[in-house]
């Protein structure tokens, strides 16, 4: 009978559990609880025994002064004398005063300087009233004087005048002992009048105020003269407390001394890291035991694991490898390791194609044409690279799937083969990015050649799952030697040459320049300095107005920024708008533009004869957080503007994401009394929906459609078709761009409602734009040999607000 050995994982678990996590546990958990119990025995007995203390020093101070007072009240010519005074003073009696039978006093001298006390409160003679027939000396309650502090009155019969004695005492004696007792991080001592009033307290306010404490529980049980431990909630230290208790059989004073139960916690939780540690410390110990088993153990397969390592990929042994084995599981991997490596000879290729090709295409991946380059440049033969990007991908994966997705890649990778043929590799190196790697003999005409049949391939229609599909593509080129000396800045330089295609209207094929590169480092530079700038207000508005169209009485105006750099100067809008959406800065640069727009329109509310609205574009950025709407409100609110003072204007791509989210923050808006225009009207798709989804008040026609109004008859035909249907739906049609006397005409003769364009003005600051709005109306300029006399500056780009 054969002998079944045992497994390694078996032995390595037992041995670990019964030298580590067992003991480990049963430690802990007899610690933990011997440490609790221990605790809180302690502190009973300790906070007991310091209650006790206190209330025996309490009692013998209450009966000598009980003692002194009886002696005085014997005789009136004891009074007089000094001696008298200081023994008085000396337990804390700052007057003493005699009353006859008929509670009028006789006599009232203060001890501390001889002269006659502060007179009784009115609260002070009612209690000596109703407690002066007592035949022996009583401690009353804690009251406040005539000066405002704390005093306790101690009646004494007088027999010799047939009256009584009444001594103040202060509770400076008790605040004494009181400060003596502390422990723990709030560990402390409290001592209470027979009523439950605060005569001493680690809270001053609360001695000097005399608090009465007595729902208190612990209070409560020293007011019914009991001595013990109790538990309870302390409003001072807002904590859970453990305190002992005892009581002045004399008096019906009680002393109390509490902890917070978390200090006893954190002490508890203190040994039980200390146990934890240990147990620690026990289980590294185990786990060098258990290391040097499994060393013994397993010494059998770390060398079949080290044979293995010199096997290489392409040079496997074909000859059987076993090795000395003491377990089951060491014998049944040397048996495997040698059937693997006859399996391993007929896998190696098809490994080795796997890890330089795509699985999807088929295609060279990422890693073989770095290979391929990194020879390429080895050889120092010139060639040309070529890095291909596909236009809106993401597209077609979201709104078909991602099965559709895959399919296009591999037409596109096909065609990709059939057209480059054996002129260079050709690879994927990205979700749809793919990459050339051209001979060395192609020259740059045919490479051009060779791109541009690619592109128009691509751009053929594909049929996809039962789908007819579309897509272009845009595609740089670069050049070693000349643009780069190594591989990663060789398709850097290709990467920045179809950045510029795809930016770049109508161009889908760009070569590097070095240009281009520097265009990187500004806009890095850029990028950098922009939050910086939003933080010193480096920023500054402009407004353009909009006019009447026939009256030219300005109606409102368009806000406009502009960027003041301190080096660069005045940078328009183009150049950092896109910076601060990509980057996320057009949050805080959009809400500093607002609240500089409302802060001018507040000063010109104050100022000006009349004022008009101001209109401020929003992005789709904006759009990504559902809380724009309040922020809007809350800069209105802040400097005190109407809904009327503000416009807001929105292109249609806003729609285009989010259409949900969009209209509620816009329902916001509006429900709050803001206008909504609709800003380049017609050079979306979704116009004429969006204009039956939501309720915009204005509409605000593009102004390409006015420049080309002169050459167009179609466009003339769309501008004219748009004003109409605004008008149809009775909303006001704004047409933007206007810059000759002959655009103006054709506007007038369409009936538009309001214009807007350098014919009438630039963005021009805010003083400028007050003095505009004082004349009132702004007649158009004057042509001259068919240009306006007014310089045109560069494109004017409207602000994107933001939350």
């Amino acid at each position: 009978m054969s002998f079944v050995k045992p497994r390694l994982r078996a032995v390595l678990f037992i041995a670990f559990s019964i030298m580590s996590v067992i003991p480990v546990l049963l430690l802990g958990w007899w610690a933990v609880d011997s440490a609790r119990e221990n605790e809180y025995s302690a502190v009973k007995e300790k906070h007991l025994l310091v209650a006790e203390h206190l209330t025996l020093a309490l009692s013998r101070y209450a009966q000598d002064t009980e003692s002194i007072l009886e002696y005085i009240s014997s005789s009136p010519m004891k009074i007089t004398n000094s001696a008298h005074y200081e023994l008085l003073w000396a337990q804390n009696i700052t007057s003493i005063r005699f009353f006859n039978s008929n509670h009028v006093q006789q006599v009232g001298i203060s001890t501390g300087n001889g002269v006659e006390p502060t007179p009784l409160t009115i609260e002070q003679l009612k209690t000596v009233d109703e407690n002066s027939t007592t035949p022996q000396t009583i401690f009353l309650p804690a009251q406040l004087d005539g000066n405002g502090q704390p005093k306790i009155l101690i009646i004494t019969p007088a027999a010799h005048i047939e009256g009584y004695l009444v001594a103040e005492m202060s509770t400076e004696y008790f605040l004494k002992l009181q400060e003596q007792v502390k422990f723990g991080e709030l560990g402390h001592a409290a001592i209470v009048d027979q009523t439950g009033n605060v005569l001493a307290h680690p809270n001053p306010d609360w001695a000097k105020q005399i608090k009465n404490i007595a729902k208190v529980s612990s209070v409560k049980r020293m007011m019914n003269r009991e001595t013990g431990v109790e538990q309870f909630y302390s409003p001072a230290k807002k904590a859970d407390m453990i305190a002992g208790l005892s009581f002045v059989k004399e008096t019906g004073w009680g002393a109390m001394v509490p902890q917070p139960i978390s200090e006893l916690e954190d002490r508890i939780e203190y040994i039980k890291n200390v146990t934890l540690g240990i147990g620690l410390i026990g289980m590294a110990l185990a786990m060098l035991i258990s290391w040097f088993l499994a060393n013994i153990i397993a010494r059998p397969t770390q060398q079949l694991a080290l044979l293995a390592n010199h096997f290489k990929v392409n040079d496997i042994s074909s000859e059987s490898v076993l090795v000395t084995s003491h377990t089951r599981e060491q014998h049944e991997l040397s048996t495997a390791f040698d059937n693997m490596i006859h399996a391993l000879r007929s896998k190696n290729s098809q490994l080795l194609y796997h890890s330089q090709h795509d699985p999807l295409t088929g295609l060279a991946n990422r890693k073989l044409l770095r290979e391929y380059l990194n020879q390429a440049i080895v050889e120092e033969t010139p060639f040309i690279f070529a890095l291909l990007d596909l236009d809106d991908f993401k597209d077609i994966n979201d709104h078909w799937s991602h099965a559709h997705g895959d399919e296009l890649l591999i037409h596109v990778a096909n065609r990709l083969v059939d057209i480059t043929g054996q002129r260079g590799l050709v690879a994927r190196i990205g979700g749809d990015e793919f990459a050339i790697a051209f001979n060395t003999n192609i020259s740059i005409e045919s490479a051009e050649r060779i791109v541009e049949e690619l592109r128009n391939k691509l751009t053929l229609s594909y049929q996809v799952i039962d789908e007819t599909l579309k897509i272009d593509c845009c595609c740089g080129l670069s050049r070693y030697p000349q643009d780069a000396q190594n591989r990663s800045d060789l398709m850097q330089c290709a990467d920045l040459a179809m950045y510029a295609a795809k930016v770049t209207n109508n161009t889908h094929v760009q070569w590097y320049k070095p240009r281009m590169r520097a265009d990187l480092n500004s806009r890095v530079e850029l990028t950098q300095s922009l939050r910086e700038a939003i933080k010193q207000n480096q920023f500054i508005i402009h407004y353009q107005p909009k006019v009447d169209a026939i009256s030219h009485k300005i109606q409102g105006f368009e806000a406009l920024v502009r960027w003041q750099h301190p080096t660069r100067g005045l940078i328009y809008p183009e150049s950092f708008i896109s910076l601060a959406e990509n980057t996320g800065q057009i949050i805080p640069l959009g809400r500093l533009i607002i609240d500089t727009v409302c802060k001018d329109l507040a000063i010109w509310k104050r100022e000006a004869s009349r004022t008009v609205p101001i209109a401020i574009n929003l992005s789709v950025k904006q759009f990504d957080s559902p809380n724009l709407a309040s922020m809007i409100i809350g800069s209105t609110n802040r400097y005190n503007l109407a809904a009327e003072d503000i416009e807001f204007e929105i292109t249609e791509s806003v729609f285009a994401k989010h259409s949900e989210r969009v209209e509620t923050i816009l329902q916001e808006l509006t429900s709050f009394g803001f206008e909504i225009s609709i800003d380049d009207f017609g050079t979306e798709q979704s116009s004429l929906s969006r204009l039956k989804d939501f309720e915009f008040n204005k509409i605000k026609i593009d102004k390409a459609f006015i420049a080309e109004s002169d050459c167009n008859i179609k466009a003339a035909g769309i501008l004219k078709s748009v004003v109409n249907m605004g008008h149809t739906l009775q909303l006001p049609v704004i047409v933007e761009g206007i810059e000759t006397h002959k655009q103006l005409s054709l506007i007038q003769s369409l009936g538009c409602d309001q214009i807007q364009g350098f014919l009438f003005s630039t963005g021009v600051d805010f003083p400028t734009a007050v003095q505009m709005l004082e004349r009132d109306v702004i007649p158009p300029a004057p042509e001259v040999t068919g240009q306006l006399t007014q310089p045109k500056p560069s494109k004017e780009f409207s602000h994107m607000v933001t939350e």
